[in-house]
């Protein structure tokens, strides 16, 4: 039986939504095959053994922890560690590299993936660099910097996930709030045209030799911003069947492709396209290397589209890594 340590929490600001996804994974994932190591890490960067019940989770601090005093001892008895950190310190490159310095085997890309796709400037430069289409972007790194895009506009942290501090701008004074918020999450803001657009996903698996795609997904906004509470709170209406031509998909499939070479993308990422059906273009809009993994999030439900439900994409993610 393998032994795997999910480790979650976090200092980001996502903590929360990571212990979402790994309450999931707990009570999902093959009890017979692998046993699961829960590691938490707190919000102030404090790492605890989680031996507390699995419905617990979400509230963790008030239930049987136990303070981790060799990190590394602890992660070199292990055979994997499945990171399910969203955002700062998890998914930016720093903990897979700290990972890699003491060849502690893991699930997912690479460090210096991990840093280009969690870093939006540095994703979006590289991905111009190879003529991959993207919509009208501005990186701002202070907030008296002209804005040279016209209203309306989307406005997020450069680094970030889980749609915490994006937020829509029809016109200045709104701009001016939705930049405050946004810096309040991260020293750097990426500003985005926003148009009629359709959110379109595709899910990445790969093995020691090849990658797979999922089935393409769509988030059904109704032209309402996919925020936050969309996200983890409210129901959300999502496809695994959008109505697109053969066209779209397969230009949509073949970019895929292109970005996963382009990045050298491994183990589980989603690839976020935009639709604009007006000009029929599409347009590449983000990669997610950790990307949420609750029972309802759109990664392991692309998969289930395509015949792989939820435990068997965790055996291969950890069996394939």
């Amino acid at each position: 039986m393998k032994k795997v340590v999910l480790l979650m929490g976090g200092e980001s600001l996502e903590h929360e939504v990571s212990l979402q996804s790994s309450k999931s994974i707990l009570e999902n994932i093959d009890s017979k095959r692998y046993e699961v190591i829960p590691i938490i890490i707190s919000k102030d960067g404090t790492w605890y053994h989680y031996y507390g019940k699995v419905e617990n989770l979400l509230h963790w601090e008030g239930e049987d922890i136990e303070v981790i005093s060799n990190v590394i001892g602890t992660l070199k008895k292990v055979d994997i560690v499945l990171p399910m950190i969203h955002g700062k310190n998890g998914e930016d490159g720093k903990l897979q590299g700290f990972l890699e310095l003491f060849h502690i085997p893991y699930v997912g890309c690479n460090s210096k993936t991990s840093m280009l796709g969690m870093d939006k400037e540095y994703m979006k430069l590289l991905a111009k660099e190879h003529d991959i289409p993207q919509l009208p972007y501005q990186v701002l790194k202070d907030k008296k910097k002209k804005l040279s895009i016209d209203f309306p506009v989307i406005v997020k942290p450069a680094n970030g996930g889980s749609s915490i501090g994006i937020g829509i701008a029809h016109q200045a004074k709104e701009f001016q709030k939705k930049l405050s918020d946004a810096f309040a999450c991260d020293s750097k803001v990426i500003v985005e045209k926003y148009g009629r657009v359709r959110e379109l996903e595709i899910g990445i698996l790969t093995d020691k030799k090849k990658c797979y795609l999922s089935n393409i997904g769509e988030i059904l906004t109704n032209g309402k911003f996919y925020d936050y509470d969309k996200k983890y709170v409210d129901s959300i209406s999502t496809t695994v069947a959008p109505e697109l031509s053969n066209k779209i998909k397969k230009e949509i499939e073949s970019l895929a492709k292109k970005i996963v070479s382009i990045f050298e993308l491994k183990g589980m990422t989603r690839i976020d396209f935009f639709y604009e059906e007006d000009t029929n273009t599409i347009y590449f809009n983000e990669i997610n290397t950790i990307p949420g993994f609750t029972i309802i999030s759109m990664y392991p439900k692309l998969w289930e589209s395509k015949k792989m439900n939820y435990q068997k994409l965790l055996s291969n993610l950890i069996e394939w890594s």
